[in-house]
């Protein structure tokens, strides 16, 4: 144990029994938040007076200092961090819970919230949740489509019930319940329709290193991938990029000009079946980790969720 009497160690027999009430997890997500006891208060609608007190009587129960008292503001320690890691989640699952109780008032079954990547989203993602829905029609589907460096912090925030992507390798995977599909994703270089080099018969990427290209954002995924891919060809310092993980924007941008971009397989093939775009003949020597279904392990589910994960399955 530390010499610091305020530096004591969270043991078993600290946290055994421990018993937090709802005003001190609403403070320290308070203090996480604004770092300042008096603006925390008032965010509480109480007296910085009442504040400490809770804070006080949280500490002393630990046994531990959760935060440094500093001049201008108050710092976590490693303790407080944790604490306010706690609150966060907590308030998360009762705002869920406040969702879900809202939704079942207006008649509705539940409701489960699903983040995706982009390339499921044309044929697995739309096929599993049409047949949902025509089963269950009660039960409201939220669906957000970002990249799995965004969807994986929001399932771990409880924002998200379930998340159909990858698992970036500095994910916490001890945190979650992974289901990997079978199947690899292929990606596709796409350009608008009548782009100078859609009727090629083949290209090679050197061939492309004078336009410019839409890719992800730095650090998702996806971008890691085609980054390793074009620099292999000695391609990627020399590139003119635009980033964005949004498809609308990618299409917009792709119609408007002879930019070109990399998406899933199964995303070229749903535009260029509408004739909204052009895959162009090269051949990319990466395919994507596997797509999973990613859930929460410290969270129960739902009877809306377990089905629809069944549904996911099925396609």
């Amino acid at each position: 144990m530390s010499d610091d009497p305020a530096v004591a160690l969270l043991t078993p027999r600290n946290l055994n029994g421990l018993k937090i009430s709802s005003r001190q997890i609403t403070l320290l997500n308070a203090l996480g938040e604004y770092g300042n006891l008096r603006r925390a208060a008032a965010a509480m609608h109480t007296t910085q007076p009442a504040a400490s007190l809770l804070l006080q009587q949280l500490e002393e129960r630990l046994g531990v200092r959760l935060f440094e008292r500093l001049p201008r503001g108050m710092q976590p320690t490693l303790y407080g961090e944790v604490m306010i890691r706690y609150a966060q989640s907590a308030l998360h699952e009762f705002e869920h819970a406040e969702a879900q109780i809202a939704e079942l008032a207006r008649g509705a079954m539940g409701l489960v919230r699903i983040g995706s990547v982009m390339g499921p989203v044309p044929r697995l993602l739309t096929k599993a949740v049409l047949a949902y829905k025509r089963d269950h029609p009660k039960v409201r589907i939220s669906i957000e489509v970002g990249t799995s460096d965004t969807l994986l912090p929001a399932l771990l925030r409880g924002d998200l019930d379930v998340v159909l992507g990858r698992l970036p390798d500095q994910s916490a995977s001890h945190e979650l319940d992974i289901e990997l599909f079978d199947n690899g994703e292929q990606m596709r270089v796409i350009a608008r329709v009548g782009h100078p080099l859609a009727g090629c018969p083949s290209l090679a990427l050197s061939d492309l290193v004078d336009a410019t290209w839409i890719l992800h954002p730095i650090g998702s995924p996806m971008r890691r991938r085609v980054e390793s891919a074009l620099q292999a060809g000695g391609m990627v310092q020399s590139l003119d990029i635009v980033e964005t993980a949004s498809i609308l924007a990618t299409t917009a941008m792709i119609e408007a000009s002879d930019m070109i971009a990399v998406v899933p397989n199964d995303v070229a093939e749903h535009y260029a079946g509408y004739g909204m775009i052009a895959v162009l003949p090269v051949e990319l020597p990466i395919s994507m980790v596997n797509i999973g279904l990613l859930t929460l392990r410290s969270r129960p589910r739902s009877v809306a969720l377990q089905t629809l994960l069944e549904y996911l399955r099925e396609q």
